[in-house]
C-alpha cells in the first residue's frame, strides 16, 4: 500500500493511531486534543483509519501497486470515545481492483462510524522505486512509537485559510505530508476537504459545525503544490452538501473530488 505515511515524524503518522494482530488486523484510534474538533474527531482523521485498515489487508501482491481510488466515511457527532477500533471486512477482491469496509467502534461495542475504501491495482514498472509494505502481521510494529502532534491537526499541516466564506483554503505539499509515492498522503488529502467544508458552512451559517460525511474520489497525484480547495454549498441550509474540488495550483489540475456534510455542533 503506498498511502502510509512515512517514517519519522510525518503528520499522518502522529494521529493517534496504533494496530494490534491476533489472527485479524486492528487498528486503534486514541482522540486527542489535536485531532479533535469541537471534542468530535475529525472525519479526516477516520478516513485515515479506514484506508490504512483496508489498504493493508487489499494489499497481496508485491508486484502491484495498490492504489486508493475513492473513499467514504460516515460518522456520529458525538464526544470522541477512546479508544476507537477499527476492523476491515473485504467486500471484493479482483484482479484490478478491491473494496473494504471498515466499521469502527467504541471500547463498549457501540457504533462510531463506517468506512468504505476502494483500490485499484496497478503493475510495477520497470524502474518504479521499491514498493513500501506493510502486512497485517508487520503493522503493530510499524504503527507505534511516534509522538503526537504537539499542535492542532490543521495548523501541524499547514492549512491556510484563503476565503472563509466561500470554501478557499490551501495547503503545501510538503515532505511531512507526504506518502513514499512523493504525494499528498490520502487522510492530508481528506482534511483539505474537510477544512473547506467546515469554514464555508460555518461562516455563513454563523454557528461552529463539525464534518461527519466525507466520499472522496481520488483522480490524480498532487506531488508539486500548494493544493487549493474550489468549494461550493449544493442547497440553502446548513445541512446541505458541500462539493469541493482540490486544484494542484503548479498545474492547475483537479486532483481531487469530495462531498461532504456538516452538522451544528452537538
Amino acid at each position: 500500500m503506498t498511502d502510509l505515511p512515512l517514517p519519522g515524524l510525518s503528520v499522518p503518522g502522529r494521529l493517534g493511531v496504533t494496530a494490534r494482530f491476533d489472527g485479524e488486523l486492528t487498528l486503534d484510534l486514541a482522540p486527542y486534543d489535536a485531532t479533535l474538533h469541537h471534542g468530535v474527531v475529525r472525519a479526516s482523521v477516520v478516513s485515515y483509519v479506514v484506508d490504512a485498515a483496508a489498504g493493508i489487508n487489499a494489499d497481496h501482491d508485491p508486484e502491484m501497486w495498490t492504489l486508493t481510488s475513492d473513499l467514504s466515511v460516515r460518522m456520529r457527532p458525538i464526544t470522541a470515545p477512546a479508544p476507537i477500533s477499527g476492523r476491515c471486512r473485504i467486500l471484493r477482491r479482483g484482479r484490478r481492483s478491491a473494496t473494504g469496509m471498515v466499521e469502527l467502534v467504541s471500547a463498549d461495542g457501540e457504533p462510531f462510524a463506517t468506512g468504505v475504501a476502494g483500490f485499484a491495482y496497478v503493475p510495477r514498472r520497470e524502474g518504479d522505486g521499491p514498493k513500501p509494505g506493510m502486512t497485517a502481521e508487520q503493522a503493530p510494529a510499524m504503527l507505534s512509537g511516534l509522538p503526537p502532534l504537539d499542535a492542532p491537526l490543521r495548523e501541524a499541516a499547514g492549512i491556510e485559510v484563503l476565503d472563509a466564506a466561500e470554501g478557499v483554503v490551501q495547503l503545501r505539499v510538503t515532505p511531512e505530508l507526504r506518502n513514499p509515492a512523493g504525494t499528498l498522503q490520502g487522510a492530508m488529502v481528506a482534511l483539505i476537504a474537510e477544512s473547506a467544508a467546515e469554514d464555508l458552512v460555518g461562516t455563513r451559517f454563523e454557528s461552529p459545525v463539525v464534518v461527519v460525511d466525507l466520499d472522496v474520489r481520488y483522480l490524480a497525484q498532487a506531488q508539486v503544490g500548494p493544493v487549493r480547495s474550489r468549494s461550493r454549498l449544493l442547497g440553502d441550509d446548513p445541512g446541505a452538501p458541500v462539493e469541493v474540488q482540490l486544484i494542484d495550483t503548479s498545474n492547475d489540475r483537479l486532483t481531487t473530488l469530495v462531498y461532504a456534510r456538516a452538522v451544528a455542533v452537538p
